[in-house]
C-alpha cells in the first residue's frame, strides 16, 4: 500500500503543475455553466417541468456538473499508459514489483482528483455568488450532503474501473481512437452528462437503472439536490458499490489474460 500511496502522491503533484490549462478550464466551465442554466431555465418556463426535478434543483445540478466536469469525464486517456500498450513499452512496467492493474488505477485516480481540485474551487465560488435561482444552492439536507460525498468517491473509483476495462480492450485493438471515442459518447449520453436523466422519457430512465453509467454523476448530484430521497439513494448507493466491485473484478481478469498473451517486439 505504501508504494501505491507514493504513486498517487507523485501523479497528484505532477498533475497539479498544469495550472495554465486549469485556468482555461475554469473559464470554460463557467461559460458553459451559465449557458446551460439559462437554456434549461427557458425550457422550464415553457411548463416542461420533470417530476422530482425542480428548476432550483436543475440549476444546482448543472453547476455541480461543471465543478466536477473533469472528475466525471467518462474516459481518462493517459498518454503514458496508451503509449506503453501501443508501443510495447509495457515490458518495463511488467518487471516492477507491483500489480499493473493497481498501478494504473491509482495513476488515473490521482490525475482525476488533481485536475478536479484545480477547477473546483473557482467554479464553486462563482456559482455560490450568483443570485438565487441561477446559482448553486445548499444541499437538500445534511444526510444528503454526506451521502453524496460518499457517492462522489465511489463514482470516481467506478469510472476508473470502467476505464481500466477499456485499457484492457486496447490490448486487442491497439488503437485508442476508436474504443475511447465510442465509450465516451455512450457513457456521456447514458450517464446524464449531455441531457439530465430526469428530462429523458420514463421508459429510457427505467432502462438506465440497469446500466452502470447513471450511478456516477447522476446519483451523486441528484442526491445532493434532493431529487432522490435518502432511502432511495441508499439503495442506489448499494447498487453503485456492486457495479464498482463487478468492474474491478472484470478489469483484473481481463488484465491477467492480456498480460499472459502480450507480445513485445523490439530491435
Amino acid at each position: 500500500m505504501r508504494a501505491y500511496a507514493s504513486i498517487f502522491k507523485i501523479r497528484f503533484i505532477n498533475t497539479m503543475q498544469y495550472r495554465t490549462a486549469a485556468y482555461a478550464g475554469v473559464i470554460t466551465q463557467i461559460c458553459f455553466g451559465l449557458m446551460y442554466v439559462f437554456l434549461y431555465l427557458a425550457f422550464y418556463k415553457q411548463g416542461n417541468i420533470p417530476e422530482n426535478f425542480t428548476a432550483t434543483q436543475m440549476v444546482s445540478f448543472l453547476w455541480l456538473q461543471q465543478m466536477f466536469f473533469v472528475y466525471f469525464f467518462p474516459i481518462d486517456q493517459n498518454k503514458n499508459i496508451v503509449g506503453q500498450i501501443e508501443q510495447g513499452n509495457i515490458c518495463y512496467e511488467m518487471v516492477r514489483p507491483m500489480k499493473l492493474y493497481n498501478n494504473w488505477s491509482v495513476t488515473l485516480f490521482a490525475e482525476k482528483v488533481a485536475k478536479t481540485l484545480l477547477r473546483f474551487v473557482p467554479v464553486l465560488i462563482f456559482a455560490i455568488l450568483l443570485p438565487t435561482g441561477v446559482g448553486l444552492e445548499l444541499p437538500a439536507s445534511a444526510g444528503a450532503f454526506f451521502l453524496s460525498l460518499f457517492n462522489l468517491i465511489v463514482s470516481g473509483l467506478l469510472i476508473v474501473a470502467m476505464n481500466m476495462v477499456c485499457y484492457c480492450l486496447l490490448f486487442k485493438t491497439m488503437s485508442s481512437l476508436g474504443i475511447f471515442s465510442i465509450y465516451t459518447t455512450i457513457a456521456s449520453l447514458l450517464g446524464g452528462s449531455l441531457i439530465p436523466i430526469p428530462m429523458m422519457p420514463g421508459w429510457i430512465q427505467n432502462i438506465l437503472n440497469f446500466l452502470p453509467f447513471r450511478y456516477t454523476s447522476d446519483l451523486t448530484f441528484r442526491t445532493y439536490v434532493g431529487s432522490i430521497d435518502i432511502q432511495s439513494a441508499l439503495i442506489q448507493t448499494a447498487i453503485q458499490v456492486g457495479w464498482l466491485m463487478l468492474f474491478v473484478v472484470l478489469g483484473k481478469v481481463l488484465m491477467n489474460r492480456c498480460l499472459k498473451k502480450v507480445e513485445v517486439q523490439g530491435g
